[in-house]
């Protein structure tokens, strides 16, 4: 990514210019099990703040440009805010934008609306103390707000990935916190273009769920994942729901054993209705956690679960599909820092190359895609430190 130009209206800043960090040479790990030749960073886009920056999610858009969400704390009486930033087809940085007043605003998932503009959601803090509610904006083609909707109860409510609905608006998966049981129940909203709810569809296991991302599958209906256990202290599963276009609940599914942790982060829909589940644990695990690749069927049964991983930690946040498989974008650590990690599978998910980025600090990937042009394109978060926090980062990798 390089960076031009900056719409200055959007955060009255004129720093961003600085922000950006040319190409840099990376230090590759790669798997010794391939000849091919390994992933490197072409490009990269890194916006500093004296506290958390994180770029959670990275779009490509229906004119072969792409946009970058997540939050940013640039140390003002604002706190956190959260941040838009719009690329052209050729990686410059056309404008940036941040959103939120007197109060914490934390973006977490961007969808391109279908008539132009962007759906963004996250989560706000409320009012009264002790309390989130979930936070859905609607922004113009250059950034400008166009609406603000506010979803939440009494407790924290927060929203983690959205997707478009096939019908104009979005559906959004969030958790609610239920203060007198201190359990998160999972949730998923449905919301029409102009904002307005048509659905809130509860999951009314017993015990604590949290949900992390939300696909529409190839059936119209919406797909969620995240983590189920017995009550907030308990050891988690990997946890799928599967809500009807209705917001009926069609099935749930959890994967795991009693003692270890484990994790679903990350759906993508696949071809002929099945889904691709990523995350991590130790149910199957070389040694801390591993990665998981999950396929399951339409109907919720599961096909594969892969596992791999080193004997460190790994983590895999968010997967995509490639023209033989899959790649996978997450962090792998053996000390107090983290590095950056992707894992490229077979069409079985099998890993064939895991290629780890080390740098100065801690890294973390939270989310790729595979661009039309083949490359990869990777949101995170990157330089933390034990006197500072990361860097929002937009990084393009290639072969």
């Amino acid at each position: 990514m390089t960076h031009r130009t900056e719409d200055q209206r959007s955060t009255g800043r004129s720093s961003a210019a600085r922000c950006f960090v040319a190409l840099v040479s990376a230090l590759l790990l790669a798997s010794p099990a391939t000849s091919q030749e390994p992933l490197s960073v072409t490009g990269e886009f890194v916006l500093p703040s004296t506290g958390w920056g994180v770029a959670n999610a990275i779009i490509e858009l229906q004119d072969g440009g792409f946009a970058a969400l997540g939050y940013i704390d640039r140390g003002d009486s604002s706190g956190t805010d959260a941040l838009l930033v719009r690329f052209d087809a050729a990686g410059d940085t056309l404008w940036t934008r941040t959103y939120g007043g007197d109060r914490e605003e934390f973006g977490w998932d961007v969808v391109e609306a279908a008539n132009g503009g962007f759906f963004i959601v996250g989560y706000v803090e409320a009012p009264s103390e002790g309390r989130e509610d979930v936070l859905v904006l609607r922004v113009a083609e250059d950034g400008e707000p166009v609406w603000q909707r506010t979803f939440g109860e009494s407790g924290r409510d927060r929203a983690w990935s959205a997707t478009a609905s096939g019908s104009g608006g979005i559906a959004i998966a969030a958790e609610s916190e239920n203060v007198e049981l201190g359990e998160r129940d999972a949730y998923v909203l449905l919301l029409s273009g102009d904002g307005e709810l048509v659905w809130d569809a509860r999951v009314d296991t017993p015990g604590d769920q949290r949900v992390y991302s939300i696909t529409r599958s190839a059936d119209g209906a919406f797909v969620v994942t995240g983590t189920s256990g017995a009550d907030p202290n308990a050891t988690r599963d990997a946890y799928v729901v599967k809500v009807g276009p209705d917001g009926e609940v069609e099935w749930e599914r959890s994967f795991g054993d009693p003692s270890p942790d484990d994790v679903g982060h990350g759906v993508v829909a696949l071809e002929g209705g099945d889904v691709l589940v990523s995350g991590y644990g130790a149910t199957r695990s070389g040694g801390g956690t591993d990665i998981y690749l999950i396929r399951l069927a339409p109907n919720g049964d599961l096909r594969w679960w892969q596992h791999d991983g080193t004997p460190a930690n790994d983590r895999v946040m968010m997967s995509a599909p490639t023209d033989d498989g899959y790649v996978s974008i997450g962090f792998s650590w053996t000390s107090a820092d983290t590095d950056i990690a992707v894992w490229e599978s077979d069409a079985d998910g099998d890993v064939r190359v895991h290629t780890e980025f080390p740098r100065p600090g801690s890294d973390r990937g939270v989310m790729l895609l595979v661009a039309g042009s083949g490359q990869y394109v990777v949101a995170g978060t990157v330089g933390r430190t034990r006197s500072r926090p990361g860097d929002f980062a937009v990084l393009t990798l290639e072969r």
